[in-house]
């Protein structure tokens, strides 16, 4: 394996208390459930197997040093997907299983923008402040070819609240940069997603972190500093810590044409399950967004897809024909369909809203279906 910067791998200890809580249970042969939440790398992109993924060579390693525990493991990556959609799907996808340990990654989706700052910052106290009150960690990635990463705005997430991190950036890109690793498509093929030895090189950083908070141990409990459970002031206006995701398991929307999607979700990569169909010319879906749906920001998730035709649709929000939105859905990458999102509102007033869209190109009748796949509503508190 390559080597790499142990003390620069890790870009922040943070608050220990809540791990040296999790490797407590750990030493006592306790049940422990450890979830990794993220994008592609997470989800195992490009790894021969699941089980040669970072995140599970992490619970191996967990296992092998705490063998008499009953450890358990949740990998919660979605490729594509960024911090906003985390928010959203932290409840059902992580926080459903009262996990222990959680490590959060989507450095390489988010962009190093304010928006981002937000989102990541309310999936952060979502998962900070949830009734488990799980050690949360952080895993900052890079693009290898010009180091490109939101770590620089995640980072100021994680060092508010105390939250340890890891940082493949930190890690190796001096390395990078002066030569000493040669060749980074040893490491991944397409300059992003890991190979296997990418992503035992990768397992070896966030090994390390664990490492490094086991040996610090009850420091900050026995110095009485803040765990996380006392919530801290947010940073940003905060839109996304209650951020929900609106699907046809949960909400019934209004149906003209459209159907629900009744095929069965094969685990949560499996993405593009449970939502609404349109096919045909005109074929309508209504959000009536009143009551505990009032909110100040709405996003639409679909499926961009790379199947032709693709369809047109277009999207309507309180009664704006004017304003409408219009959205071909068809996506131009060759390695697959994309779980889209597409931020409607942001920062209004919060109030109730009718979110209307429909089919309004179904190229002759031949346009496979467009895949509405959920609505995801933000400052709803």
């Amino acid at each position: 394996m390559i080597s790499f910067d142990r003390e620069k791998a890790v870009a922040g200890l943070g608050d220990s208390t809540r791990f040296s809580k999790a490797f407590t249970k750990l030493e006592n042969g306790e049940d422990v459930t450890i979830c990794f939440l993220g994008g592609s790398i997470t989800q195992g992109s490009l790894s021969s197997t699941p089980q040669t993924c970072y995140a599970y060579r992490v619970y191996e390693w967990l296992k092998e040093k705490f063998q008499s525990a009953n450890i358990s493991y949740v990998n919660a990556g979605v490729g594509g997907t960024t911090s906003v959609f985390g928010a959203a799907r932290a409840d059902r996808d992580v926080l459903s299983y009262a996990p222990d340990i959680v490590l959060v990654e989507f450095s390489v989706n988010d962009e190093c923008n304010e928006y981002f700052f937000e989102s990541y910052e309310g999936l952060v106290r979502k998962l900070l402040y949830s009734d488990c009150e799980p050690a949360v960690a952080a895993l900052f990635n890079f693009y290898y070819q010009d180091g490109k990463s939101a770590e620089r705005i995640h980072s100021k997430v994680t060092r508010h609240y105390g939250i340890p991190a890891a940082s493949m950036h930190g890690a190796i890109y001096e390395d990078i940069l002066s030569g000493k690793i040669e060749n980074t498509e040893l490491l991944s093929p397409d300059g992003l997603h890991p190979n296997d030895l990418g992503h035992e090189l990768l397992a070896g950083v966030v090994t390390n972190l664990f490492e490094r908070l086991y040996e610090k141990g009850n420091d900050d409990f026995l110095e009485k500093k803040d765990d996380g459970t006392e919530k801290k002031m947010p940073l940003t206006t905060n839109s996304f810590e209650f951020a929900k995701r609106l699907d046809n398991r949960n909400f019934e929307a209004l149906l003209s044409g459209f159907v629900v999607d009744a095929s069965v979700q094969n685990g949560v990569s499996d993405c593009f399950k449970n939502g609404w169909l349109g096919k045909k010319l005109h074929d309508k879906i209504v959000f009536e967004l009143k009551d505990e749906y009032e909110c100040s920001g709405i996003a639409v998730q679909f499926d961009r897809t790379i199947k032709r035709p693709a369809p047109v649709v277009s999207i309507c929000l309180d009664g704006n024909e004017d304003e409408k939105i219009i959205i071909d859905t068809a996506f131009d990458q060759t390695w697959g369909d994309l779980l889209d999102l597409k931020q409607l509102i942001f920062h209004q007033t919060k109030g109730s809203h009718r979110l209307e869209i429909e089919v309004i190109d179904d190229k002759n009748g031949m346009a496979v279906p467009f895949n509405l796949v959920s609505v995801i509503i933000n400052g709803t508190k």
